[in-house]
């Protein structure tokens, strides 16, 4: 995709920037336009938390593989400047090397993106949000999804903070039920969560999520025992 983006933008091409921006295959100068595009399109928006969603079981079958100990020192190498006049700007070798290097990743990437587009594996639909914004800093948001076995939540993390040696806990909250708890959040990658239908009892626009922060591994009661941070109903879509 390049040049700028309208609001709501054809259906393909809609599911297609929204793919490609989670995929990060976008350019630097593309980013603001659909920044703005997300904040200004609820359907792209959308399109955009099912991309992540439908991409979530690839990012987390992925195991990490730590690098061999010679690829630092020949990075290092690679990028040393050779004299004060000659650097990483000027080094033929090195700009040879990650142009390759970037071609190959792009190709992977673009593959696997049309063999997920060409699928079009069907995803469930979206029923509701939340906007969980934290009082010390960053936000979670919540987008929930009916399945088979209750409502599938999808946490995401934007800029958020939790105080050092402190873990982050979200808990479900009901009419006349005490909070349930329903596990930690991470700050830096989303959680998913699957609410059963009698956790739920009842409409989903009468619940409400909340985050309390707790000790390292969560609450020892069973209830929220640390400051509740955030907390806010569901806005079905």
């Amino acid at each position: 995709m390049s040049g700028s983006f309208d609001i709501d933008p054809p259906e393909d091409d809609m599911e297609m920037l929204a793919a490609e921006y989670v995929l990060g295959l976008l350019t630097v100068a593309q980013l603001p336009h659909v920044v703005a595009l997300r904040a200004g399109s609820r359907r792209f928006d959308n399109a955009v938390n099912q991309w992540e969603i439908r991409l979530l079981p690839f990012a987390e079958a992925v195991e990490a593989v730590e690098p061999p100990a010679r690829i630092w020192p020949a990075i290092a190498a690679a990028i040393a400047p050779v004299s004060e006049h000659s650097g990483i700007w000027n080094n033929l070798r090195f700009w040879r090397n990650f142009g390759f290097g970037a071609g190959v990743a792009g190709v992977g990437l673009a593959a696997a993106l049309v063999a997920i587009v060409s699928t079009r594996v069907p995803a469930p639909r979206p029923i509701a949000t939340v906007a969980l914004v934290s009082q010390h800093e960053g936000v979670f948001v919540a987008t929930a999804q009916q399945t088979s076995g209750g409502i599938q939540l999808v946490v995401s993390p934007a800029q958020v903070v939790v105080p050092a040696g402190k873990s982050a806990e979200l808990w479900l909250i009901t009419p006349g039920n005490k909070p349930a708890p329903l596990g930690l959040l991470a700050s830096a990658r989303p959680v998913t969560v699957i609410i059963s239908a009698s956790q739920l009892s009842g409409n989903i626009a009468l619940a409400e999520l909340a985050v309390s922060i707790e000790p390292p591994g969560g609450s020892p009661t069973g209830q929220p025992t640390g400051p509740i941070i955030s907390a806010a109903k569901f806005s079905p879509l």
